[in-house]
């Protein structure tokens, strides 16, 4: 799976869970760590990849999010939050809509490098985790299961999650391939 698929994959499957996934039943974040960069907030282009998201202001410190890609488009709700000396976006089913009582909204993390008029987003590596879980081996400092779909779903606490994150590489082999985007202006 390519490095723009797999992040639109996590992106737009949150609440579906197709497969090839590294899903969260709870959030990265807590409120006391949910941060706001209005340097987010923009048109954002992925040239390679014919992707586009556009990033709003959401309530209460949240961003509204929505990506298009030649094969899906959706949109969501975003959390930035600093876990150790590094950002992550939360990202979620958009809130306030009903996707039904057996739908979770499930969240999937993504590591943030922002550089200007450059936003670099990093999931975490499927096949990391998918190959640790085949094989029954534990992650230490993480409960996960591979769900019916063959998801990767962290079932840890958000505490738990942050601090598994806060002692990861971001270079490191938990981490999959980044989608770089640029700053433009919307047609």
């Amino acid at each position: 799976m390519g490095r723009l698929t797999t992040i639109l994959f996590v992106l737009g499957m949150t609440a579906l869970g197709s497969g090839c996934l590294v899903l969260s039943v709870n959030p990265g974040y807590d409120e006391a760590a949910i941060g706001w960069d209005p340097n987010l907030v923009g048109y954002w282009v992925d040239a390679d990849d014919k992707a586009t998201l556009h990033i709003d202001r959401g309530e209460r410190k949240s961003y509204r999010i929505r990506y298009i890609h030649p094969i899906e488009t959706g949109d969501l709700t975003g959390y930035l939050t600093a876990i150790g000396n590094e950002r992550y976006l939360d990202v979620m089913p958009a809130r306030g809509a009903d996707h039904g009582s057996f739908l979770l909204p499930l969240h999937a993390l993504l590591h943030v490098r922002l550089d200007g008029d450059r936003l670099e987003l990093t999931p975490l590596s499927y096949e990391w985790f998918g190959d640790h879980l085949r094989a029954g081996r534990p992650i230490p400092g993480l409960s996960a299961v591979l769900d019916a779909k063959e998801n990767a779903l962290l079932v840890s606490p958000g505490d738990r999650i942050r601090d598994w994150l806060r002692v990861q590489s971001v270079d490191g082999p938990a981490f999959g391939a980044s989608a770089t985007f640029a700053r433009r202006n919307p047609k």
